[in-house]
């Protein structure tokens, strides 16, 4: 039985109107000037997702957009795997705006799933499915060449799961890519030292400088790695917008072209690993 929590307020102003535990997290869930926002971890402080309860697609984070850019960075883009549900605004977005395309979703937590559906509205559907479990166990089983797109966005109410920021736990993604597959990890640069740690880690799996996009509204940055010896990669702004205009410009409320000219940070002074080609 879900908890409503109608008359409690967070010492933000926030109404919470749910706030639980389950095996995996303290869960809150709160409301703000018509902002619902689900938090991972103690006191409420990290937003997972948030939605507008009067227009539910209005974009409030930026990474999903950057997200969306990857479908148009590479021909392959049918068969998705992305570990993490959060609130599943992303899920939504894919099921109902791009239904050639498969997107499966490894979440760790049922209540998760139960809270996704009961206040933002999730629901899987024909081309969008959910499996409970352990996104590194999910990984590991699948046979090698599995996914055109791998998308990790899990996020344990302090930063992504220790045992899903590693170079072993990329190097595993990446066998499980196809040739010219894409692997999109969304980074927090709030923890400084596992951010580059992780990007440095990155170059050196992949053998190539990642594809850095950030927002200017977030401390979000999505790194995004072609799993290929042969093509050149990272793409320039204008290479990748002649890709969007060949797959689809607008993903809902995002729009691609416009996703493409966000600050592409190449970190290759930051990267301490020589990167061979």
């Amino acid at each position: 039985m879900l908890k409503n929590l109608t008359k409690s307020f967070s010492s933000n102003g926030s109404k919470v109107i749910y706030e639980g535990d389950s095996a995996f997290h303290h869960i809150t869930i709160t409301e703000k000037d018509g902002v619902r926002t689900l938090h991972l971890g103690p006191e409420a402080r990290e937003s997972q997702t948030s939605i507008s309860l009067a227009k539910p697609e209005t974009p409030i984070f930026e990474y999903p957009g950057m997200v969306f850019l990857g479908l148009a960075l590479t021909q392959k883009n049918k068969n998705i795997l992305m570990l993490g549900l959060g609130g599943g605004f992303i899920p939504n977005l894919f099921k109902k705006y791009l239904k050639d395309h498969n997107l499966t979703i490894v979440e760790l937590d049922p209540l998760i799933v139960e809270l996704a559906g009961t206040y933002f509205g999730f629901e899987a559907g024909e081309n969008v499915k959910v499996i409970l479990g352990d996104g590194l166990e999910f990984v590991a089983a699948a046979q090698e060449a599995s996914y055109d797109q791998i998308w990790l966005d899990a996020f344990n109410g302090h930063y992504i799961p220790p045992h899903m920021c590693n170079s072993d736990f990329l190097a595993m993604v990446k066998l499980k890519l196809v040739e010219e597959g894409l692997c999109v990890q969304n980074l927090h640069q709030t923890a400084w030292l596992y951010y580059q740690t992780q990007i440095e880690d990155t170059a050196r799996i992949f053998s190539q400088t990642p594809l850095l996009l950030s927002g200017t509204r977030s401390a979000n940055t999505i790194c995004m790695s072609l799993n290929s010896e042969f093509l050149d990669w990272p793409p320039d702004t204008q290479q990748i917008i002649a890709r969007v205009k060949t797959f689809q410009t607008k993903v809902g409320p995002y729009i691609l072209t416009e996703e493409a000219q966000k600050t592409m940070k190449r970190q290759t002074a930051r990267i301490k690993t020589v990167v061979g080609r």
